[in-house]
């Protein structure tokens, strides 16, 4: 019974000696994976930091092309303004060029003598 005994414990041995491998041959390809991933982590955690940055970057030129699109609203609200001066004082110098019109009196009608004033006799004249 000796003999059966220790050739069981030997197997036995073996058996758990493979196990044992097979189990640390396991831990190895988890190990692995665990470090493929943690790469993988750190590499998405990058592109994060990177889309944030760039997302803050895209923010703050939002913000200041609200900025511009305010002050070009006003600088064409003044243009237009301005243009409507423009062509005010542009009326007002034309219409100060232009003289008035003159109104003209009629002339009061002359008398009209039967001769005319060549062969008019002249006063103190004698014929």
């Amino acid at each position: 019974m000796l003999t059966l005994t220790a050739c069981g414990s030997a197997e036995t041995m073996r058996e758990k000696d493979r196990e044992s491998v097979d189990l640390r041959r396991q831990v190895e390809q988890l190990r692995l994976q665990v470090k493929a991933k943690d790469d993988e982590v750190r590499a998405l955690e990058g592109k994060l930091a990177a889309a944030k940055k760039l997302e803050a970057q895209v923010q703050s030129l939002e913000d200041r092309l609200r900025v511009m699109d305010d002050i070009m609203m006003s600088k064409s609200a003044d243009i237009a303004k301005l243009e409507a001066q423009l062509a005010n004082a542009k009326e007002a110098a034309a219409a100060a060029a232009k003289p008035a019109p003159v109104k003209r009196r009629k002339a009061a009608p002359a008398m009209k003598s039967p001769m005319p004033a060549a062969k008019a006799p002249a006063a103190g004249a004698k014929p």
